[in-house]
């Protein structure tokens, strides 16, 4: 049994496998640390911020870079709309344009509309992508959903028997579990952390959780989060504090979880029943409520 615990995209991280050596487990590590640098807005020389810098041209980029757009373009129509990852420039508008660790967001004013409705254009024959003009793209919770994927096959393609890898709220495991006959997740009260809510029962999968308690700033008396409703590009209101779904891909889970988060009790039940995903919500009031039998989709 080999492990590591670090810091990546800004959230604690953790890398446990079984049947390969810590050299293999490093090799996971250093590939979600590219993918940081690869993929964080807050770096100029980033792949995301050369892609964000020529919105509107046809851009070359890396494959890993690739398959991150590919995917948020998918969950984009798969949701209809409901995940839309070209909203960072109303994120940097409401004031989040430094990395966290760097303080949080400073408080503004400025007014911010919906997110474009404009397809990303996809050229696989060539590896590249088109932005809509005047776009940015927010690599945000997917980026963290598949570089969990990535660490993940690379340690089962070492020859690893079981494997969990963790980024913040997103985790997924494969092969054997190496402590019962199937894996457990624990699912914590996102406003009392030491209250476990469900338990996840899967032969293998992920599991994430979105939250508004996280990532949230004031702008005067107002309270804001980092989860922005595509349909009017602020904070989304809604009456949901976290949702944890399940699915057998950690981008995909992210991405339901986002979803589901804003568009608001109601909604979210009916988005996860219709992608047969299993989910646990917890409203602002702290309640509970569980949908369908947790499992993997």
């Amino acid at each position: 049994m080999a492990q590591v615990a670090f810091t990546a995209m800004g959230s604690p991280a953790r890398i446990v496998a079984d049947g390969v050596t810590r050299p293999d487990i490093d090799d996971a590590r250093r590939l979600i640390e590219h993918l940081e640098q690869s993929w964080s807005r807050f770096r100029v020389d980033s792949s995301i911020s050369r892609l964000n810098q020529h919105a509107g041209c046809l851009t070359l980029v890396d494959p890993d870079t690739f398959a991150l757009v590919e995917r948020a373009q998918a969950a984009r129509t798969m949701t209809a709309g409901g995940f839309n990852p070209l909203m960072l420039d109303q994120l940097r508008r409401l004031g989040y344009h430094r990395s966290w660790h760097e303080g949080p967001p400073v408080a503004s004013f400025e007014e911010v509309g919906p997110g474009s409705t404009e397809p990303i254009d996809l050229f696989p024959e060539i590896g590249a992508v088109r932005l809509p003009p005047a776009t940015a793209f927010d690599p945000g919770g997917i980026g963290k959903g598949l570089a969990v994927d990535r660490a993940v096959d690379l340690l089962l393609d070492r020859g690893a028997r079981g494997v969990s890898v963790e980024i913040g709220g997103d985790l997924r495991v494969a092969g054997a579990c190496w402590y019962a006959d199937r894996w457990r997740v624990d699912v914590a009260h996102p406003q009392h952390p030491t209250e476990i809510i469900a338990v996840v029962e899967i032969d293998e999968g992920a599991v994430a959780t979105s939250s508004t308690l996280r990532r949230c700033w004031m702008a005067g008396s107002q309270r804001r989060h980092h989860l922005l409703d595509p349909s009017t590009g602020y904070p989304a209101q809604t009456d949901l504090v976290a949702v944890t779904t399940c699915s057998s891909q950690a981008w995909w889970a992210e991405v339901l979880a986002k979803t589901a988060l804003i568009a608001g009790r109601d909604q979210a039940a009916q988005i996860l029943r219709a992608q047969a995903t299993a989910g646990v919500m917890v409203d602002g009031r702290g309640e509970v409520r569980e949908l369908v039998e947790v499992g993997a989709a």
